[in-house]
This record gives C-alpha cells, sequence and structure tokens, in this order.
C-alpha cells in the first residue's frame, strides 16, 4: 500500500499543474487576504465570561473561597481552582478568561479587602471590557462583604488587536471548509476512475494520497500567511512547528471525517450538503468564532464536548501567544486518539463504498 500511495501522491503532485490556478487561490491568496481582511472587525464586544477563583496565598481559607464565588457569579459561571498556578494555567489554556485572585479574611469588617483581577492580553474581546467588568466585581463583592473591597486588574501575556485575534479563527474556519467541503468535491470530481483504482490498486492508497496532499498544501496555506504578514505586521507565527502541527491535525481529521461522509453518501451531491451541515454546527456550536463562555451554557457544555474546539484554542495558542507544546499535552493525547478514529471512520466508509459497488 506504501508504493502505491507514493505513486498516487506523485500522480496527484503532476495532476495539479491543471489546476494551479485555483490552487493558488485557494490556498494562497484567500489565506493572505484573510490576514488583510480582519481589520475589520475592531469594535465586537463579549457579553459573558467564565471566571476563575483561586486564594492568592496559602491562608486563605474555604469559606473566603465560597463567599467570593457568590459575588463572581453575575460576571459568569464560577470555576474554582486550588492554586493560584493552576488558575492562570487555566487562563493560558482558556478554559477562563478572568481569574480572581482572592486573599485571606475576606469577612474581617475593619480592614480593605484587596482582590486581583487577572485577564489574558489575548482574550481581545475583553480589552474594551476590562474596566466594566472590574467596577462590576468591586460591586458585587461589597454587597457581599462587610469591609471595603479594592479591585485591581492585571494582566497577563501580550495584549493583541482584535484583528491579530482573528487570524487563527480564520485560519480554522479555512481550514474546516476545505476539509469538509473541497477535498470531498475533489475526490468526486474523480469518482468516474474509481472503479479502475479499486480494480488495479487499492481505493485507501488513493485516498490517503489526497489526503497527505492537502495535508502538504496546508503548509502553503501558513506560509501564504507569512508573506501577507510581512505587510501586516502582526504578531503571529504562522511558521512555528507547533502551528503546523495543530492546523496539520484539525485538516486530517477533517478532511477524512469529509470524505467518509462522501464515501458512506455514495459520492454524490448529497454528501456535499451533509458536510456543510457539519460544517455549519461545528461552527455554531463550536465556540470557534469567539471564546467558550460568551454564551449560553449548553452551548458551553457543547463546544467542550467537540475536539475540533480544542484543537482551534491550540492553534490560537500556538499562532498568537506562542506557546508551547507542552502547555497542551494532556489535549494532545486525546486529540492523537480523535485523528486516529477519524481516520477509521474515513477507512471504514471507503469499505461500506467498496462492498456496495
Amino acid at each position: 500500500m506504501i508504493r502505491d500511495t507514493a505513486v498516487f501522491l506523485w500522480t496527484e503532485a503532476y495532476a495539479a499543474r491543471r489546476r494551479i490556478a485555483a490552487l493558488l487561490v485557494g490556498f494562497a491568496l484567500l489565506p493572505g487576504l484573510l490576514v488583510v481582511g480582519t481589520m475589520g472587525f475592531d469594535q465586537t464586544l463579549p457579553e459573558d465570561v467564565p471566571v476563575g477563583i483561586a486564594p492568592a496565598d496559602a491562608e486563605t481559607t474555604a469559606d473566603d473561597l465560597t463567599v467570593t464565588r457568590g459575588g463572581v457569579a453575575l460576571l459568569g459561571t464560577p470555576v474554582e481552582y486550588e492554586t493560584e498556578e493552576a488558575a492562570l494555567r487555566g487562563l493560558d489554556r482558556e478554559e477562563v478568561y478572568l481569574v480572581v485572585l482572592v486573599p485571606p479574611d475576606v469577612l474581617d469588617d475593619e480592614s480593605t479587602t484587596e482582590f486581583r483581577m487577572v485577564w489574558h492580553g489575548s482574550a481581545v474581546p475583553l480589552i474594551e471590557a476590562i474596566g466594566l467588568l472590574e467596577a462590576v466585581l468591586s460591586v458585587e463583592l461589597s454587597s457581599f462583604l462587610p469591609g471595603e473591597v479594592d479591585v485591581i486588574h492585571e494582566q497577563r501575556g501580550t495584549e493583541l488587536t482584535l484583528s491579530e485575534y482573528l487570524i487563527p479563527t480564520g485560519t480554522t474556519l479555512f481550514v474546516l471548509v476545505v476539509g469538509l467541503l473541497f477535498v470531498p468535491y475533489d475526490v468526486m470530481t474523480d469518482r468516474q476512475v474509481l472503479d479502475r483504482i479499486r480494480h488495479q490498486s487499492r481505493l485507501e492508497a488513493f485516498v490517503a494520497a489526497k489526503l497527505l496532499f492537502y495535508t502538504l498544501m496546508m503548509g502553503i496555506v501558513l506560509a501564504a500567511i507569512a508573506l501577507a504578514n510581512v505587510w501586516m505586521e502582526y504578531r503571529v507565527a504562522p511558521l512555528r512547528v507547533e502551528t503546523a502541527t495543530a492546523v496539520g491535525l484539525l485538516f486530517l481529521s477533517t478532511a477524512a471525517v469529509g470524505l467518509g461522509i462522501a464515501f458512506l453518501l455514495g459520492l454524490n451531491r448529497t454528501a456535499l450538503f451533509a458536510n456543510l451541515g457539519v460544517l455549519i454546527g461545528l461552527v455554531g456550536l463550536g465556540s470557534l468564532m469567539y471564546p467558550v463562555g460568551f454564551f449560553s451554557s449548553t452551548r458551553m457544555e457543547i463546544a467542550r464536548s467537540l475536539p475540533p474546539h480544542y484543537l482551534a484554542i491550540v492553534i490560537r495558542g500556538h499562532l498568537v501567544r506562542g506557546d508551547e507544546f507542552s502547555l497542551y499535552a494532556d489535549w494532545y493525547r486525546f486529540i492523537g486518539v480523535y485523528v486516529v478514529g477519524c481516520l477509521g471512520f474515513c477507512w471504514g466508509c471507503i469499505r461500506t463504498h467498496e462492498w456496495r459497488r
């Protein structure tokens, strides 16, 4: 099968010359325009955020955390952490978008209680609302506590522009569109020769070559983003190994699912509509456009059950925050299982298609 895959990969690369214009537009021009087009989204504000709560030092008690939790509830769903380090790690991984560090003796009515509200500079939709959130938190905590309350906010990491923030979002959407619509359509255009391939070789080798070819094409997408960024000078890192890995895994899993659905539905137009439905579902429920927690708690739970949601966060972390693999080590383990599962689904659908023939 390896030899057949190599032959099909060479054939795919050679045949690409006939559609070089379409490939350049799809994989080079559009990603470059994506970088430029993010300038139009500078006025978007969030509605809600999940908030982490953690002790500011070892003397903070469980009662201190419980009282603070009640005051934080108006800002969003409180998420309690055992240590400040764990809370800040959750902030870096977008598990929460604010962290409130609780001092000891919050019920002491003879002194001013100082809370620290930490936010990440890459959480761009929060930037314009930080002052308001600080004021709301101060009022709410004052209503719960007997003494005076002082809330100070601290920024963690580099503050990005909204355009920089939206580049990984647009990259994720582009990968989903190509994987669910473009690649299945490309295979469907070859369905006239699939019977001959099935008798002379294996469909799995043909599909493997397609997946490998377009996964490698993601490198051109990232190169195009980097080239456009020479002019825009955004603080993004599309050519890092971590970024390429996350984008490649998202594309490989998405294209495998898209091709699996296409073969399962007989390589006809119905498959494209089904894949379009999957795409709409992922975009609408996967919290890809904006971070999880900006909408209802139900949508938050749905998003956190979808592996593409985590891949979108990982891509954003590598691309704009410069995060290392180690920050998402546990996520990468289940992402690997997910990718293997998607490839298995695709293989099973190909076998089902062959059995029907």
